[in-house]
């Protein structure tokens, strides 16, 4: 009884998710006229270069993100876990970044990146890195320079927090043996730490790529995906072409390849690697 009473929220989820992706793909077989036209929306959708350029941003933009957020949250942990003092104010001082919203964060951005009255600029001009104001999101390879470093900045606090929960885990005796044998911090670090945290790396890392695929709120806040299209990732893309143009039918088809592209991502790369790492 206890597994039938499972089995119906579980049932209702799968159903929620199910009928509105059927009845999205569907739709995507069909014109804003409501005929049915086939393939033509996909063939359309693999022929637009700004669907490949949100493409090949959205990859760049998971990629780094993913991966800086998961070594810098690897040694920030690491050095949280060190403190011997004030480690649990620092624990709750850095979740303040995490805990607010990425629109908020975004609007927040735009503020300090101002060309006329941004803080980081007034800074940079203070101590002399730069002679005047720099337009951090009016030109394009700055523009994904700040996205990418905002949303590192904002959420990497999370990572090293996870990394410091998972460092808490491993057994005190192996350094307690470790530091009887001479081995020091950096010793400790490399042939205890890492390959005990190597399947939280790989987890932690997948997670933070797949989260960072799913990017839309920041970006949107923060520039739009402007200047032009240079930061526009690939759900900035579908909202644009569904909800701003009105092309519901075409969006739908963007979702459809996007979503078979993060699937295969997952099933194909991702998914062995944590097998692997997990068996090892």
């Amino acid at each position: 009884s206890l597994i039938f009473l499972l089995v119906i929220p579980f049932s209702f989820f799968i159903l929620s998710h199910t009928i509105p992706l059927l009845y999205g793909i569907g739709l995507s077989f069909y014109n804003w006229r409501g005929k049915f036209v086939g393939f033509i929306n996909y063939s359309t959708v693999l022929r637009d270069s700004m669907f490949w350029g949100s493409l090949k941003f959205t990859l760049i933009y998971a990629s780094i993100v993913a991966v800086s957020m998961t070594f810098l949250g690897l040694f920030l942990g690491v050095f949280i876990n060190q403190l011997k003092v004030g480690q649990t104010f620092v624990k709750s001082v850095i979740l303040i970044p995490w805990a607010i919203s990425l629109t908020a964060w975004g609007l927040l951005g735009q503020v300090a990146l101002s060309k006329q009255f941004g803080v980081i600029n007034d800074l940079l001009v203070r101590f002399g890195v730069i002679k005047a104001g720099v337009a951090w999101l009016g030109e394009p390879n700055l523009a994904k320079i700040s996205v990418i470093v905002s949303r590192i900045y904002k959420d990497v606090w999370f990572s090293a927090l996870l990394f410091l929960v998972a460092r808490q885990t491993i057994p005190t005796e192996l350094y307690d043996e470790s530091k009887v044998c001479g081995a020091g911090s950096w010793q400790n670090f490399w042939y205890i730490t890492l390959p005990l945290l190597k399947p939280n790396i790989l987890f932690i890392g997948t997670v933070l790529f797949i989260f960072a695929l799913q990017e839309f709120d920041l970006i949107f806040a923060l520039t739009e995906g402007g200047p032009g299209f240079a930061t526009e990732v690939a759900s900035i893309n579908i909202f644009r072409q569904g909800v701003r143009y009105g092309k519901y039918e075409y969006a739908t088809a963007v979702a459809t390849i996007w979503s078979l592209i993060v699937t295969v991502f997952v099933i194909i790369i991702f998914a062995p690697l944590q097998k692997r790492a997990i068996e090892k």
